[in-house]
């Protein structure tokens, strides 16, 4: 065998060793990117069951438990984070990077004059809750989602209370 044709193989024993080792370093921890629309959750299902889950920044997305390997993530106000899962021994099985973006499906944009108010217009034009808009838009539609929301409950507590009686 020539000198060139033993050092060629040399060499590429010598990467497929590096390439075995870094695979073996980074097997079983998923990593990557996810983006959630504002307003939204996604599920994200585990390779293995996590004992901690934390979000860098919860005010950007949050995170719901659902189980060892469930987990949703919430989509709180524009920007981007990063989840990480731990282990019971305190190995990451999990990172994800995740960007909260804006709604794609018929939300409509309105300025008027240095006010930004968000709709979503499907079919008929509501008002949306939009940690962009001003701050007397976003309150408003804020209260009008409580409001709502606590509508619905007491309706649903109230119809529950009627249906044992």
């Amino acid at each position: 065998m020539s000198q060139n044709r033993i050092r060629l193989l040399r060499s590429l024993k010598g990467a497929a060793s590096v390439a075995v080792l870094l695979g073996f370093f980074t097997a079983g921890a998923e990593a990557g990117g996810i983006q959630v629309e504002l307003n939204h959750s996604r599920a994200l299902q585990l390779a293995a069951p996590a004992a901690t889950v934390m979000v860098s920044n919860p005010a950007i997305a949050d995170v719901s438990i659902q189980g060892a390997q469930l987990v949703y993530v919430l989509a709180r106000s524009y920007g981007k984070t990063d989840l990480i899962a731990l282990d019971a021994t305190g190995k990451q099985i999990a990172q994800y990077e995740i960007d909260v973006v804006a709604p794609r499906s018929s939300a409509v944009t309105l300025m008027r004059g240095t006010e930004q108010l968000t709709y979503n217009c499907t079919p008929r034009c509501e008002p949306v809750v939009n940690p962009s808009d001003s701050s007397n838009a976003f309150n408003a539609a804020l209260s009008q989602a409580t409001a709502a929301r606590s509508l619905g409950a007491g309706a649903a507590t109230a119809s529950g209370t009627n249906e044992r009686q």
